[in-house]
């Protein structure tokens, strides 16, 4: 075996130019942050319409070229990831269904390098120069049927923007489900418990229902090897309990929802029946956060109801009504006469020592006495209590 011998630049000193030009502070490249920021992420920076566009409702959209402006909210979404090496290339895009109370479309929503944070029931807004038809086409589903592509990062004629529809007028914007009529019962409005025994065959059925529980958003890996979120919402109404499954970053939307108060108006949801009925978001599904109906307004009342009945330590009433097996008779409502007090009492209360007083709220609570009762007719009528008899 050859015998290795040292080379000749083991014998000198490494160069130390190399080494002192890493030390040196590398100097800047004359741009400010701002300025860095507009370019990396030009969905933050301000937008400025360049040209006129027409504001209109989503129902009355037509397919073809304008610039339009249309207002909605988020009705379902999901998030599809399309990595790129190029580099002004798209790196995936988020699929809405934005809906107003005309209509509703689908929206392809590309994006390089931030994902929008978008939730259902948000309010957006959207400039676009193209109206499309839609790439899913089935009469027998509530999908719209039409479509709108846009790229703001790389687009500078089309545009979104996520409104702020929490307090204001804007957050009663777009709240009313598809097809309502004020005064008409909602097509397809089913109970909870009819959609799980068979309604959920029927062509778009809806089923409003409130969230009684947020459960903890749970991440694991799929069988892709693939990063999963799940979140498991408890819902109810006045007929049945069942879980509602949300996948992905759709889990997200949770975040302002309250249990016994926020309303839910699914149509066309996902079911799985087992022990207990899991619903959830297709991609043909529609999400009303909170709409605009009576029946919403109604299930929320219900649900106030059952979370007071379901609580511990409930308030005792105090000057509660006089109540037997026939009838109540409310606080206030009777007149009694000197009378009948005394007969209640035992005599007259003036001069009664503490322990009397003690011992004849012993005899009293919860006592069964018959009073004898006439009706006094002036101002509209009133019972009065004539005697009282144990």
């Amino acid at each position: 075996m050859a015998q290795h011998w040292p080379s000749i630049q083991s014998f000198f000193q490494p160069d130390g130019t190399k080494a002192r030009k890493a030390d040196v502070s590398k100097s800047g490249d004359g741009f400010t942050t701002e300025e860095v920021d507009a370019v990396l992420r030009p969905v933050n920076r301000p937008w400025i319409p360049r040209q006129e566009y027409v504001e209109q409702n989503i129902g009355d959209l037509m397919p073809g070229p304008g610039r339009v402006t249309f207002t909605g909210r988020v009705a379902n979404l999901f998030e599809m990831q399309t990595p790129s090496k190029r580099p002004r290339a798209a790196n995936g895009f988020v699929k809405v269904i934005l809906k107003d109370d005309t209509g509703a479309l689908i929206v392809r929503l590309w994006f390089a390098n931030d994902a929008y944070q978008l939730c259902l029931g948000d309010l957006c807004t959207i400039h676009a120069t193209y109206i499309a038809h839609s790439d899913i086409i089935s009469p027998t589903t509530s999908v719209a049927s039409l479509m709108v592509s846009i790229f703001p990062e790389r687009d500078n004629s089309c545009h979104f923007i996520i409104q702020d529809s929490m307090s204001g007028d804007t957050s009663v914007l777009c709240k009313i489900p598809l097809g309502y009529h004020e005064g008409q019962p909602l097509a397809g409005l089913m109970t909870l418990q009819n959609f799980i025994e068979g309604g959920y065959e029927v062509a778009n059925p809806r089923v409003l229902v409130c969230v009684k529980s947020i459960g903890a958003r749970k991440k694991f890996t799929n069988k892709a090897g693939k990063l999963s979120e799940k979140v498991d919402i408890g819902i109810f109404d006045d007929t049945a309990e069942a879980s509602l499954i949300l996948w992905g970053r759709i889990g997200a939307s949770v975040s302002p929802w309250r249990a016994s108060q926020t309303i839910l108006l699914l149509t066309s949801p996902g079911i799985r029946l087992e022990r207990r009925a899991q619903l959830s978001i297709t991609s043909m599904t529609h999400v009303d956060v909170d709409p605009r109906i009576k029946d919403a307004e109604w299930l929320r009342k219900v649900a106030g109801r059952l979370t007071k009945r379901e609580s511990v330590n409930p308030v005792v009433p105090e000057g509660g009504p006089l109540i037997d097996e026939t009838g109540c008779l409310a606080p206030g409502k009777a007149i009694w006469t000197a009378r009948a007090w005394r007969e209640l009492f035992g005599g007259e209360l003036d001069g009664r020592q503490i322990e009397d007083l003690k011992m004849l709220e012993t005899r009293i609570v919860f006592g069964r006495v018959t009073l004898v009762f006439g009706w006094e007719g002036e101002e509209g009528g009133r019972v009065v209590v004539l005697g009282v008899r144990e």
